[in-house]
């Protein structure tokens, strides 16, 4: 089976975007599929420098550029431009090979649809994300950025409606949203199928071998990873701790903001002593050691389509709390996570955080113990071999529904 691999972003060894680019990539290669990837050219030297350690006889990498512009500082349009060069190469490729199918993985975004629908082979469009909204409540958390997150919002409710997105979206033989908030976008576009699947993959060199077995209950040690960025609801995670009853410590994973900042919003709310950060952004495997270290996951993005590190901490069977929104909602289970409800104010949030905070510290060994294996078994089923099984049923089906016709 000859597949069309979109994944503008792709690398190997890396996380996030370039991580899952990359992962599909390499697992549907190595589960049988001819993959024919078209990539951006800055990937060229990581890919080739792996296939030469790694042969594999395949994947066929394809690297386009768009010669006249610097992709770090030209951001989505550079991205849109790749996107209809990208058309072009693989249209030209047409004479060469005969495709069954075009996937694309990256960028994972809803708001910005591949044009490789326009080769006339099934198209399959994500996981995407994107449809997800900051609720109104939380926006003051963005500070200065709020009326930059305002106005994506009022995009994000505007393209289905727009003529020439729902053309494209109408094209797609299938739309995965990583999501219900864009699955529920992709169906007022006009998508005539779409389905729930999560954006990112768990790494079997991250996985624990069996879930977590608690042994102490004296103080809850919680762990929080991610870029200081506004979204990424780093002074609610702050300001509930602040509001605990229970003796609730917390790891910041991340940098995005200067030493000195950080450590004023911990002074602000008292909490110098129970909250713990390096300074610096951490190696994969110290992330992963931190995540050894600690007793539950805290995950208070405002915005997000799912949340790698929902998955990286249920993979070494850590419980979470997350707020009750978007992908963490959809997919991470009742049993494996304390869910916190939104409030119609910040305060009635950060108090409902604090609460299940506490709760967690409170919760019988036993307990805990369930959570975690409830969150272990769960990241099996996110597992990138499980992943490209999956994907390769969903081609088989794409091409025998075209062969009925």
């Amino acid at each position: 089976m000859k597949v069309l691999l979109s994944a503008y972003a792709c690398r190997p060894n890396a996380g996030s975007e370039p991580g899952t680019g990359w992962n599909w990539a390499l697992h549907l290669a190595e589960a049988g599929c001819e993959v024919y990837l078209f990539t951006a050219g800055r990937n060229r030297k990581s890919i080739d420098a792996f296939l030469q350690e790694n042969p594999l006889p395949t994947l066929h990498p394809h690297y386009i550029d768009v010669p006249w512009m610097n992709p770090m500082s030209s951001g989505a349009v550079h991205y849109l431009l790749w996107q209809w060069i990208t058309f072009r190469k693989a249209k030209a490729l047409l004479h060469k090979f005969v495709f069954d199918v075009v996937h694309h993985v990256s960028y994972g975004a809803v708001h910005l649809p591949t044009q490789l629908w326009r080769l006339g082979i099934p198209t399959i469009f994500g996981p995407v994300g994107g449809g997800q909204t900051t609720p109104e409540s939380l926006l003051p958390y963005f500070g200065g950025a709020e009326k930059s997150e305002r106005r994506r919002t009022r995009v994000t409710h505007l393209l289905p409606r727009l003529w020439f997105y729902r053309a494209w979206m109408k094209r797609m033989s299938i739309v995965l949203a990583t999501n219900k908030d864009t699955m529920a976008m992709a169906e007022k576009a006009g998508c005539r199928r779409v389905q729930l699947l999560c954006d990112t993959g768990s790494r079997e060199d991250f996985r624990a071998e069996s879930p977590r077995v608690f042994s102490r209950n004296s103080s809850l040690r919680l762990l929080w990873v991610g870029r200081f960025l506004p979204r990424k609801g780093l002074p609610l995670a702050l300001d509930a701790l602040a509001q605990t009853q229970a003796e609730v410590h917390l790891t910041l994973v991340g940098d995005g903001l200067p030493v000195a900042t950080v450590e004023r919003m911990i002074a602000e709310r008292a909490l110098e002593g129970r909250v713990h950060w390096k300074g610096e952004r951490l190696p994969w495997m110290e992330v992963r050691e931190a995540y050894a270290a600690h007793d539950a996951f805290l995950f208070t993005s405002l915005r997000d389509s799912f949340g790698a590190q929902n998955l990286e901490a249920m993979s070494v069977g850590l419980p979470v709390i997350t707020l009750n929104l978007s992908g963490a909602r959809d997919l991470i289970p009742e049993a494996a996570a304390l869910k916190v409800p939104l409030g119609s104010t910040v305060q009635e949030t950060v108090r409902n955080l604090s609460a299940a905070m506490d709760r967690l510290a409170g919760l019988p060994l036993e307990e805990r113990n369930r959570m975690s294996e409830s969150a272990w078994r769960r990241a099996q089923d996110f597992s990138w071999t499980v992943r490209a099984a999956f994907a390769k049923e969903l081609y088989r089906s794409l091409l025998d529904n075209r062969r009925a016709f």
